[in-house]
Parts: C-alpha cells; structure tokens; sequence
C-alpha cells in the first residue's frame, strides 16, 4: 500500500494559517516534570490548578494544558460532591485529598496522563514532533508500551469551511477512505476493542454517501446526532456542530461533554510518543488525504460509489474490501 512517504515529513494544503492542536496520551512522566520540561523549551509561566492539572501560560507557542485524564479530579469533583451532600465538616480536605491521589495512584496504569498543545499554525507543525519528542526524552510511554494502554493522538484540526456542502465532502471523503486510512495506521488492539474509537453505524455511513443526501446544515446536525450521540468516534463532529449551532446540540445532549471548537475531533491514530521512529506527520497527513479527495470531486464521486458498494453490501463486505482498496490505491498513486 503506497504511503506517498507520508510517516516521513508534513503534507499541507495551501493555507498555511490554518491551525491544528493535538492532545497526547502518555504514562510513566509525572505532570510537573512534563510541564517544567515545557516550561524550559518554551518559557511561559507555569500555573497548577489542582495536582491533576497543570496550565503552560504564554510560551512562545501558546498555552498548554497538562492533565490526568480523570475529570472528577482534574475538576475537583469528588470535592464538590462532598461539599454538595453537606458532609465536609465530617471528611477534612487534607483526608479528600488523600483519597484523590490513591484514585490517581491506582488507575495510574488505566488513565492516561495528556498534553493539550495550543492551536499550531501549519506553517510551523514542525513543532507537533518537537512536542513528541520532548515526551519521548522524558521517559513517556505509549499506546504500545502496555497492553493496558489504549492512549491516543486526537488531532483537532481547523476546517477549511463551515458551510454545510464543504463539511458534508469532507465527511463522504473519510468515509470513503476509511479502511484505507485504518489499514494504513493499524490502530492498537487494546484501542480498537475499547469504545474511544467506534466506527460509525453502516446505516449512517450510507446515509451519508448517498449522493441525493443533500441536508441542510439544521438536518444534517439533527441527523449526526441521532446516529452519534457521542465523542466516542473516529471522528468527532461534535465539537464543530457545537461550535456552529451550539444551542441545538446541547439541547439534544445536554449531558454530553463538549468543548465547542471550528475543528474535526480526529481521534483514530495511536499515542506512539515513546517511539523514536514514530512521526506525529503519520496521522496528521492521514487526514490530510481526506482533504486530497474531498477537494477532488469527480474522483470523490467515483470511490464514494464503490465505498457504497462496499458498505451495502453488509454483511458479505469482506468480498469487496480488496476492491475498494485497490480503487482508493489507484488514486493515491495518481498524487
């Protein structure tokens, strides 16, 4: 399967200002080293909001978040939950705080620690591998280290557009490349088993590539959401519906975590920081295909009909699977 030499260096479109953060998901490094180790490649001042959540302020890239990934402590929940039920004055805040780092102790193997980096102009995404690296020197380990681990990359990446007929082709287009994509970044088994990436449902995916599916931007949120009420996909669209309509989607999932943002949530590739041969560029430009075929469309029209083959013809799809792939390694080829 030709990679056009994509774990080795950057693809970018045109726009060079357009803007992508990354979170990865490590062990093994405390948050203070990490953050103190950022501190000293990037400067900026240091702020630790609980011992589960460190902020990198003002460093030359923008700020940084350093956190366990366990809301009920980076949130001081378990604090507020004893305050709420009015039983502080029983359980002193020294004794809930020592409840809290052995929760963080005990699921120290399970829970993965994570760096949010700023939004990153693509013009210096260079430094998404100087971030990788800085974790790797420490000492952090990754998705593979630990059959334990099903820690992840996600990739928010700015849209190029928010108009409907530009997110509607750029989602027909990762459908359309999906297993390519799949094969290509062999996700982990302990991630693929674990329910952070689910694929979407098949009913949605032909939803989708039909080429009369022609919503408007109101029917195609209420339509994600009612195949997708959940983060937990390849692709998280939530966070970009949130951002365009966010009274409609919050009145649908109203208990649904979501941070609002113009981006694609891209969760799929692993979390390979301890690797020293591991690009982040692997799935950075995984995604960046996407954007390849979205743009083309008569090419996108093509595959799409033979990825609606494909999927239409569950449960017997593995009969057409080498088809598919070898149409979509066709046109990578042709790049």
């Amino acid at each position: 399967m030709k990679k056009l030499e994509l774990n080795t260096k950057f693809i970018l479109p045109p726009n060079l200002d357009r803007k992508a953060g990354f979170e990865f998901e490590y062990s093994n490094v405390k948050l203070p080293i990490v953050a103190s180790a950022f501190y000293k490649e990037y400067g900026g001042i240091i702020e630790m909001i609980n011992p589960y959540y460190y902020k990198l302020k003002n460093s030359r890239v923008g700020d940084f978040k350093f956190i366990i990934d366990a809301q009920f402590l980076v949130n001081s929940k378990l604090q507020d939950l004893v305050k709420k039920i009015g039983i502080e004055e029983f359980l002193p805040i020294d004794f809930i705080q020592k409840i809290e780092e052995f929760i963080a102790l005990v699921g120290e193997n399970l829970v993965p620690y994570e760096v949010t980096t700023p939004p990153i102009a693509f013009k210096d995404i260079n430094e998404a591998q100087n971030i990788k690296e800085i974790l790797r020197k420490l000492g952090a380990h990754g998705t593979k280290k630990s059959l334990l681990y099903a820690f992840g990359m996600h990739i928010n990446i700015e849209a190029k557009s928010l108009d409907i007929k530009s997110i509607l082709s750029d989602l027909r287009s990762y459908f359309t490349l999906y297993e390519f994509i799949y094969e290509w970044l062999k996700p982990d088994l302990t991630r693929r088993v674990s329910p952070y990436i689910n694929p979407f449902d098949t009913e949605y995916i032909l939803l989708i590539l039909d080429k009369s599916y022609n919503p408007t931007m109101s029917e195609f949120i209420d339509d994600y959401i009612t195949y997708n009420p959940t983060r937990n996909r390849s692709l998280d669209l939530l966070p970009l519906l949130t951002w365009i309509d966010e009274q409609r989607v919050r009145a649908k999932l109203p208990d649904e975590k979501i941070s609002k943002r113009p981006t694609y949530h891209y969760r799929l590739p692993d979390s390979r920081v301890d690797e020293k041969d591991w690009c982040v560029c692997d799935g950075f430009n995984s995604w960046m295909l996407v954007e390849l075929l979205s743009k083309d469309s008569k090419s996108l029209d093509n595959l799409s009909q033979v990825a609606l083959k494909y999927y239409s013809s569950s449960p017997l799809s593995i009969l057409f699977k080498d088809e598919l792939l070898e149409e979509i390694n066709r046109w990578v080829e042709s790049l």
